[in-house]
C-alpha cells in the first residue's frame, strides 16, 4: 500500500538521484584527476627530465668525449631515483583507484621500458650503440611516458582541460628541444661530423620543436605568455637560434660547443620553469573547481531532498490508517493459516467433530473496500475449514472401508484355513496333499495381504498370542508368509523368545521385508536371514543379492521408516514400506536398510530389548491358539548343513500365562556367541503309534510330530486330534530349536520316501496291467 502511494513521488526522486550522481561523477572525475597528475603524471614528467639529461651524456659518450663520464654517472643515479619514486606510486591503492584501465596500462608499460635502462647503459658504455642508436633508444623510453600522459588528465571541466592541453604542448616541445640538443651536443662531441642520417634528424627536430612551441603559445593564459614571450626574447633564446639557422644552412655545425651547452642549459631550466608552473596551476585548480561542483551539490541535493521528504511524509500519513487495517487483516491471515486451520486438521484426524460455525466468526456487512476483504477473507477461511472437513470425513470413510475389506477377509481366509485342514486330515494322496499344502500357503499370505488392509485403516490384526514364543519360530513362521519361501536362508539364532503381544506384528514386518528381498534379487540367488543379540536389543538381518536401490532411494526409504507418513493412494507401489514403517512405530522397532556388499540390499530390523526374553520363560502352559494362527506348512528346500533352507514352519501357539521369569539384563554382553552349526540330523524319537493308510503310508495326525510347546490344546478352533500322554509331553518341552528342527527334516524325509514309494508301486501296477491305460 505504502508503495502505491508512494508511486507517484518516484519520478521525481530519480530526477533528483540523477542529477546528484552527474555532480557527484563530476567531482570525483576532478578528485581523480588531480590523483592521477600528482602520482603518475608529476613522476613521469620527472623521469622524462632526467631521460634528457641522461640521453645528451650517452650521446657525447659515445661520441668520443671521455670528460662527461663522471657527469653521466650521477645523471643515472638521479634517474634511477626518479624510476623508484614512479614504480612506488604506481603500486599505491590511490592511484589504482582512480586512474583509468588505459592509464594503468601506459604505465605499465612505461615502467617496462624502463626494465631496458640496464641493457641500454651496458650497450653505450662498451660502445655497441652509435649515436643515433643510442639517442633513439631513449627516445622510445621517453615517447612511452608521453602516452601516459596522454591518458593521465581527463576532466569534463573546459579550464582545466586547456590547461592539461597546453602543459602536455609544452612538455612535447621542450622534449624536441632536448632531442636537438642530444644530436648536436653528440655531432660537436665527436668532431662536427654527421653520422649518416643525423643531419635530416636534427633538421626535422629543429622544426618540430618550432612548430610545437607556436602551438603551446596559443593555449597560454595571458600571465604565462608574458612569461613566453620574455623568455623568446633572451640572450640564450638569441643565441640559439642563430646557432640553429646555421646548423639548418651548412653541411657542418659551425657552432661553439660549450657556448651552445650553456645557452640550451639556461634555456632549458627557463622553459621547465615555465612547463611546471602551468602544470601545478592546473593541479591547484582542480581541487577547488571540484569543491564548487560539491557545494552545488549539496544545496540542490538537500532542497530536493527536503521536497522529497516533505512529500513521503505526507503519503504515509495518509496510508497510515489503510495499512494498520490491512497489518490486522494480515495477522489474522497468518493465524487462520498457523494455528486455527492445523488445529482443525488435528483435531478432525484424531476423530473429534468440529463445527464451523464455531471456528469461523460470522460476516459483519461491509461498509468499504477492505471491510469487503476482511468478508471474502473469511469466507474464504470457512471454505477452507469446511473442506478439512469433507477430506477428514472421506479419509474416515475410505479407513473404514479398508478396515472393512481387511476384516472381510481376514474371516473368510480364516474359514478357508479351517477347511482346508479338514482337508489335510482327510487326504491320504500325497500329491493330493502336497496341492492342499501349495493352497495352505497362498491361503496364509492371503491372509497377511488382509492384513495390510486392517493396517491402513489404522486397526490392528486380529492375531495375538499370551506368552512369549520363541524368536526362531517367530522367524520361521514369517518365512512361511513368502512365495519364495526356498530361497531364504535362515541361520540358527540364540535360544531367545519374543512377547506375545509382539508376535503377529513381528511375523508380519519380517515377512514383507523377505518379501521384498525375495522379489528384487535373482531367482537363483538365495536371502540370507540371521539374528543376534546386540546392547539395544535384538538384530533381524535380512540380506539379498539383488539389484540394489540408489543412495537417495535408501536415504528416503529410511527417512519414512523412521517417521512413517500418513497413507497417500498415490504411492500405492510402496505399500510394503508403509506397512513396514506402521508396524515397527506400533513396537518401538528400528527398521534400517543399506546397500550390500553383494550388491542388493540389506534391512536391518532392531528389535528393542523389553520384546526379548530367555527362551525358557516361553516353556509355560499351553493354551488355545486363536483361529490365525499360523498354518502348518509342507515346503521343500534342499537343506545345508551348515545354513539350513527353511522347510517347514510349526504353528504358533501362545503359551500359557505364566510369568516370564527374567527379562535379558542391560549386563549382557553386546554380542551374544555364535550358535554352533546345524547338527545333522538324527533317528526320528520315538512317537505315537503311526496311522497307515490302505496304500500303506502314513496318515498325517495333526500336530503328532510337532514339539509340545509348538502344539494347540483341545480348546483350540483347529485342535482335533488326540494329544499325547502327559509324560512324553514333559520329554518334548525340554527339548531345544535344534532338536525340533531335526524332528521337522525327519517329518519331512520320511513323507519324501512314502511318496517315492507308493508313486514307485503304481508304476508297476501299471506295468502289471497295461490294458488299463
Amino acid at each position: 500500500m505504502l508503495v502505491l502511494l508512494l508511486a507517484p513521488l518516484l519520478p521525481l526522486a530519480g530526477m533528483w538521484v540523477f542529477s546528484t550522481w552527474l555532480s557527484v561523477t563530476a567531482a570525483a572525475n576532478l578528485l581523480d584527476a588531480q590523483t592521477n597528475a600528482e602520482d603518475a603524471g608529476l613522476p613521469a614528467s620527472q623521469i622524462v627530465f632526467e631521460l634528457q639529461h641522461e640521453r645528451k651524456f650517452s650521446s657525447q659518450l659515445v661520441s668520443g668525449d671521455a670528460t662527461v663520464g663522471e657527469d653521466l654517472k650521477r645523471q643515472r643515479e638521479l634517474t634511477d631515483v626518479a624510476v623508484t619514486e614512479q614504480r612506488r606510486l604506481a603500486e599505491g591503492d590511490a592511484l589504482r583507484e582512480s586512474a583509468s584501465q588505459t592509464t594503468l596500462t601506459n604505465m605499465a608499460e612505461l615502467l617496462k621500458s624502463l626494465e631496458g635502462l640496464p641493457t641500454l647503459r651496458a650497450s653505450v658504455d662498451t660502445g655497441r650503440f652509435s649515436r643515433l642508436q643510442a639517442v633513439n633508444a631513449y627516445n622510445e623510453m621517453i615517447d612511452k611516458a608521453f602516452d601516459l600522459y596522454s591518458t593521465v588528465v581527463s576532466v569534463d571541466d573546459h579550464t582545466l582541460a586547456q590547461a592539461a592541453t597546453t602543459t602536455i604542448a609544452l612538455t612535447e616541445a621542450r622534449e624536441q628541444y632536448a632531442r636537438e640538443d642530444a644530436l648536436v651536443s653528440g655531432v660537436l662531441a665527436g668532431g662536427g661530423t654527421y653520422a649518416p642520417g643525423e643531419r635530416g634528424l636534427v633538421v626535422k627536430t629543429i622544426g618540430t620543436q618550432r612548430h610545437l612551441y607556436e602551438i603551446a603559445r596559443r593555449t597560454l593564459t595571458a600571465e604565462d605568455r608574458a612569461t613566453y614571450e620574455r623568455i623568446i626574447k633572451s640572450e640564450p633564446y638569441l643565441r640559439l637560434r642563430a646557432a640553429e639557422d646555421k646548423i639548418v644552412d651548412a653541411a657542418k655545425p659551425a657552432v661553439d660547443a660549450k657556448q651552445w651547452n650553456a645557452d640550451f642549459a639556461a634555456l632549458n631550466t627557463d622553459l621547465g620553469h615555465l612547463e611546471e608552473r602551468v602544470a601545478h596551476r592546473a593541479i591547484e585548480a582542480a581541487g577547488p573547481a571540484a569543491t564548487r561542483i560539491i557545494l552545488r551539490l549539496a544545496l540542490a541535493g538537500v532542497l530536493g531532498l527536503l521536497v522529497i521528504v516533505a512529500l513521503v511524509l505526507l503519503a504515509i500519513r495518509i496510508a497510515r490508517g489503510i495499512i494498520r487495517r490491512i497489518t490486522a487483516l494480515r495477522q489474522e491471515a497468518l493465524e487462520v493459516a498457523e494455528r486455527k486451520l492445523p488445529d482443525v486438521v488435528a483435531r478432525l484426524r484424531a476423530g473429534e467433530q468440529v463445527d464451523v460455525d464455531a471456528e469461523v466468526p460470522p460476516l459483519t456487512p461491509a461498509d468499504d473496500e477492505l471491510s469487503q476483504l476482511g468478508g471474502a477473507f473469511a469466507q474464504v477461511q470457512r471454505t477452507a475449514i469446511g473442506s478439512a472437513v469433507q477430506e477428514a470425513t472421506l479419509r474416515a470413510g475410505l479407513n473404514q472401508v479398508f478396515l472393512n475389506l481387511g476384516r472381510r477377509s481376514q474371516v473368510l481366509v480364516h474359514r478357508q484355513l479351517s477347511l482346508l485342514d479338514q482337508m489335510e486330515r482327510r487326504v491320504t494322496d500325497p500329491r493330493d496333499l502336497e496341492e492342499l499344502y501349495r493352497i495352505d500357503h497362498l491361503s496364509t499370505r492371503l491372509r497377511r495381504h488382509s492384513e495390510d488392509l486392517v493396517i491402513l485403516a489404522g486397526s490392528v490384526p486380529g492375531r495375538g498370542w499370551r506368552n512369549p514364543v520363541p524368536l526362531h519360530d517367530v522367524l520361521r513362521s514369517a518365512v512361511s508368509e513368502v512365495e519364495e519361501y526356498t530361497r531364504v536362508t535362515l541361520i540358527p539364532l540364540p535360544e531367545l523368545a519374543l512377547l506375545g503381544r509382539a508376535v503377529s506384528d513381528v511375523v508380519h514386518l519380517i515377512a514383507e521385508l523377505l518379501e521384498n528381498a525375495t522379489a528384487f534379487s535373482p531367482r537363483d540367488t538365495h536371502v540370507q536371514m540371521s539374528g543376534q543379540l546386540v546392547p539395544n536389543g535384538f538384530a533381524v538381518e535380512i540380506e539379498d543379492r539383488g539389484v540394489g536401490m540408489p543412495p537417495e532411494q535408501i536415504e528416503d526409504a529410511n527417512r519414512r521408516l523412521a517417521d512413517p507418513p500418513d497413507f497417500d493412494p498415490a504411492h500405492s507401489s510402496r505399500l510394503g514400506l508403509f506397512v513396514v514403517a506402521r508396524l515397527a512405530a506400533r513396537h518401538g522397532i528400528k527398521v534400517t536398510l543399506r546397500s550390500s556388499p553383494y550388491g542388493g540390499i540389506t534391512a536391518v530390523a532392531l528389535l528393542p530389548r523389553e520384546l526379548v526374553v530367555e527362551e525358557r520363560s516361553a516353556q509355560g502352559e499351553l493354551t488355545a491358539a486363536p483361529p490365525a494362527a499360523v498354518r502348518p506348512l509342507a515346503l521343500t528346500g534342499t537343506p545345508t548343513a551348515e545354513h539350513p533352507t527353511v522347510t517347514a514352519v510349526a504353528t504358533l501357539p501362545p503359551p500359557a500365562p505364566a510369568t516370564v521369569e527374567a527379562v535379558i539384563p542391560a549386563q549382557r554382553p553386546a554380542v551374544a556367541p555364535a550358535p554352533p552349526a546345524a547338527p545333522a540330523v538324527p533317528a526320528p524319537p520315538e512317537q505315537s503309534p503311526t496311522l497307515l493308510s490302505p496304500e500303506g503310508l502314513p496318515m498325517r495326525q495333526r500336530q503328532a510330530n510337532l514339539s509340545p510347546h509348538l502344539r494347540t490344546t483341545a480348546g483350540s478352533a483347529t485342535a482335533a486330534v488326540p494329544q499325547p500322554p502327559a509324560d512324553e509331553t514333559a520329554t518334548r518341552a525340554a527339548r531345544g530349536p535344534e532338536t525340533m528342527r531335526s524332528m521337522l527334516s525327519s517329518l519331512q524325509q520320511g513323507t519324501y520316501r512314502g511318496r517315492e514309494a507308493a508313486a514307485q508301486q503304481r508304476s508297476e501296477t501299471t506295468d502289471e496291467n497295461p490294458q488299463e491305460q
